[in-house]
């Protein structure tokens, strides 16, 4: 069947269909947290959303995929037609490679990449908040919400705490600059030594992310106490429902969300597919 590919109509139309494909396939995907209508295609069967398709451009040559086909419209060409389009105009674009985000509890989506041929890169666990540990003992870490002047110090801030480029950071951070997200600048005597961001969702959500210490600053307890401090501070705004991911290999992070109250629930696999 010849599909009719378009952008997504209605950010609720995106949250029906995570819906059934969880329920379906009994995993717990999140696949809206970018704009709907940047980026991204869908085919809709009349007013029904059936197969979904974001592009995250993290990096000028290497773009982030995640997908969904609803159950009822799988082995019909619905991600044939989403690839195929998003392929073409990533190319046009410069794009070499695609990076697949799949949840590791996925057999479809294991599937398809073990179809498509994608490489394994690495995974992320995904923690949510069960217990909040929030006592805190007096500290020279403070928090700080971030303005616009903070951009060149934020910017810095994660380059060094992740070890990317700056300007591949400067990438990043330009795609998920919206307003639906606070970011906090972790502060000793003045001097920054950490970010921590959050995602805001549905009236009591928030998933913290682009969480890091300068490099220099590393192993001085300065990300428990930042960490700690954002939850808190989310807890005041209302959000008590609180998630975040980390690679599995990265053990002193895990360590860090663990002794704030995070536990695991699931995660992510990744895999990168050449165009």
């Amino acid at each position: 069947m010849n599909w009719t590919i378009e952008e997504a109509r209605q950010a609720e139309h995106v949250t029906a269909l995570e819906g059934a494909v969880n329920a379906h396939d009994a995993i717990d995907v999140k696949i809206g947290h970018v704009a709907v209508g940047q980026n991204d295609y869908a085919v809709y069967d009349g007013e029904t959303l059936i197969g979904y398709l974001m592009l995250f451009p993290y990096l000028p040559n290497e773009y982030e995929v995640n997908a969904l086909v609803h159950p009822d419209y799988r082995k019909q060409g619905v991600f044939t037609a989403l690839l195929d389009a998003a392929k073409r105009d990533a190319k046009e674009n410069g794009c070499e490679a695609f990076t697949f985000v799949i949840d590791r509890k996925s057999k479809s989506g294991k599937a398809v990449v073990d179809h498509l041929g994608a490489a394994y890169q690495f995974s992320e666990y995904n923690l949510v908040l069960k217990k909040a540990e929030l006592f805190l003992k007096p500290n020279e870490v403070s928090l700080r919400e971030a303005t616009d002047a903070d951009r060149p110090v934020i910017i810095e801030t994660l380059s060094e705490a992740f070890g990317d480029p700056v300007d591949v950071t400067e990438n990043i951070y330009s795609q998920i600059d919206t307003p639906d997200r606070v970011t906090y600048i972790g502060e000793v005597e003045g001097r920054p030594v950490g970010v921590i961001r959050a995602l805001l969702s549905g009236d009591d959500a928030a998933s913290i992310h682009a969480f890091g210490v300068r490099a220099s600053d590393q192993g001085q307890g300065y990300g428990t106490k930042m960490l700690k401090q954002m939850v808190q501070q989310l807890f005041r705004m209302g959000r008590t429902k609180l998630e975040l991911d980390v690679e599995t290999e990265n053990k002193a992070a895990l360590e860090i969300y663990k002794r704030a109250g995070f536990t695991e629930n699931g995660g992510y696999e990744f895999y990168l597919l050449e165009l």
